[in-house]
C-alpha cells in the first residue's frame, strides 16, 4: 500500500549546473521546502493519502541539464514508501507536457523505501531546464 500518512515528505530539487567548467557535473540546490513533523491528530489531507499521486509544482531558480530530487522522511517514525515518481514540464495547473515526462529512479529502481529519519536522493534525470522555469514532480 502506498501511503504518505503521518510522514513528512519534502522535495529538494538539485540541478546539475554546467555554468562554469570547474562546476561541471556538480549539483546545486535550486528549490526546497523545509521538513516539518506532522501534528498528531492533524486533519491535513496529505496525511491520509492512499494509492494516489501527489503532484508538486515548483519554480526553479537556476537551470541545468540534469536534475536530482531529494525526498525526506526525516521526521517519520516508520518507513515511507514511494511507488514511483516523475519529473515533467507543466502545461496547466494540473497537466504536463507528455513528451517531457521523465521517470525518477533511486539507485536504478522506480520505487524507494525511505527509512525513518532519513532522506533519499534520486539518480540524475536528464531534462534541460531554464532559469525561472516551472516543473512538476509527481509522487505515487
Amino acid at each position: 500500500m502506498n501511503t504518505l500518512r503521518h510522514y513528512s515528505v519534502v522535495c529538494l530539487l538539485l540541478i546539475a549546473n554546467l555554468v562554469a567548467p570547474a562546476q561541471r557535473g556538480s549539483l546545486v540546490a535550486t528549490w526546497a521546502a523545509s521538513p516539518e513533523s506532522a501534528a498528531t491528530g492533524s486533519s491535513d489531507p496529505l496525511l491520509s493519502i492512499h494509492d494516489q499521486t501527489v503532484r508538486e509544482r515548483v519554480r526553479i531558480s537556476i537551470g541545468g541539464t540534469k536534475a536530482c530530487i531529494r525526498l525526506s522522511n526525516e521526521y517519520g517514525s516508520a518507513p515511507l514508501f514511494v511507488g514511483s515518481a516523475t519529473l515533467a514540464i507543466p502545461t496547466s495547473q494540473a497537466g504536463v507536457e507528455p513528451r517531457s515526462i521523465r521517470n525518477i529512479t533511486f539507485n536504478g529502481r522506480s520505487s524507494v523505501e525511505i527509512a525513518p529519519g532519513a532522506p533519499a536522493l534520486s539518480d540524475p534525470v536528464a531534462l534541460p531546464l531554464n532559469y525561472g522555469q516551472e516543473i512538476s514532480i509527481s509522487l505515487y
